[in-house]
């Protein structure tokens, strides 16, 4: 029995994470570790593109290689 005040993640929340390991898996082998972000705290900042009615925290961001 879980306690009333114990916080649980959704259960669509494991999911999404083991998406987001197998999608950063893939990409660092091909990205310089500067250009991938997946951490909350790099990736909130492109949550919206502008219509912030639709908004969504990506998986991983992949910057361009050359700034």
């Amino acid at each position: 029995m879980i306690p009333m005040n114990m916080v649980t993640p959704p259960p669509e929340l494991a999911a999404i994470t083991a998406l987001q390991s197998r999608l950063v898996s893939a990409l660092r082998p091909i990205l310089p570790e500067h250009a991938l972000l997946w951490e909350p705290e790099d990736t909130i900042p492109y949550e919206c593109d502008g219509l912030a009615a639709y908004r969504r925290m990506p998986l991983a961001v992949a910057t361009p290689i050359k700034f």
